[in-house]
């Protein structure tokens, strides 16, 4: 028999909570003295439907800055460790993010995911899986975002955020952030027909990332930098 998992005795929200409405306006106001946050090529993110923003991972802060500044409310698959914590557990909950077991394949998180974007609504994702720490270098993009993007028929809007890895205590000019969107990527119809091969999902992937990497400074850019090649033998499919 198998074990409940203990997520689904909790709510899990596909929508923007008002306490989230009003938590971001609150943090906004206090942040603004602090930090320059700006917004470049805005028009490629829908402004409404379903859609899966696919951003590079520097540091913690990212989902912070990423959840307060969007134009749309992203919804995060987070690790579940940040869960264990009751108030902290609920926060996030109320905030639309839901845990992910990142020691093995999650389906309960998949399958929340999908329900986000057969909600129509904006699925946040750090297709290299960690962060990549100060240094900024752009690791080997996992296949998740491309796996729920077929599944679910959702445009991989790919995204960057940077300059938080230079964020340090200063008034809001010597803090500058920019987050930019891409163009829509449309791996559904870049696929051809399903089922889809391991090696296309893969392929498509590096695509996403080279979009990624296209908006980064080029000594950023590791794996998918020019005559770079990516290695994904070792990759299970």
């Amino acid at each position: 028999m198998n074990e409940k998992d203990w997520r689904d005795t909790k709510i899990w929200h596909t929508h923007e909570t008002l306490l989230a409405k009003l938590v971001k306006v609150i943090v906004r106001m206090a942040v603004y003295p602090f930090v320059n946050v700006q917004f470049i090529h805005t028009e490629n993110l829908p402004k409404e439907g379903k859609c899966i923003v696919a951003c590079n991972h520097v540091n913690t802060f990212d989902p912070f800055f990423l959840g307060m500044y969007l134009p749309r409310h992203p919804h995060f698959m987070t690790k579940m460790e940040l869960f264990n914590n009751g108030l902290f557990g609920w926060g996030l909950r109320t905030a639309g993010a839901f845990p992910v077991n990142r020691s093995k394949s999650d389906k309960w998180a998949l399958a929340q995911a999908g329900r986000v974007l057969d909600n129509e609504r904006v699925l946040f994702m750090f297709p290299e899986g960690t962060r990549s720490g100060n240094e900024a270098i752009l690791k080997r993009g996992k296949t998740g975002a491309v796996r729920l993007a077929l599944e679910h028929q959702a445009p991989i809007i790919p995204t960057v955020l940077w300059g938080v890895q230079y964020l340090h205590v200063g008034l809001r000019n010597s803090n500058k952030l920019t987050i930019e969107f891409g163009k829509p990527l449309d791996v559904t119809s870049l696929a051809g027909t399903s089922p889809h091969a391991h090696k296309v999902i893969c392929d498509l992937t590096d695509t996403m990332m080279r979009h990624i990497a296209a908006m980064l400074p080029p000594n950023h850019r590791g794996v998918y930098g020019e005559g770079q090649t990516v290695n994904r033998e070792s990759e299970e499919e």
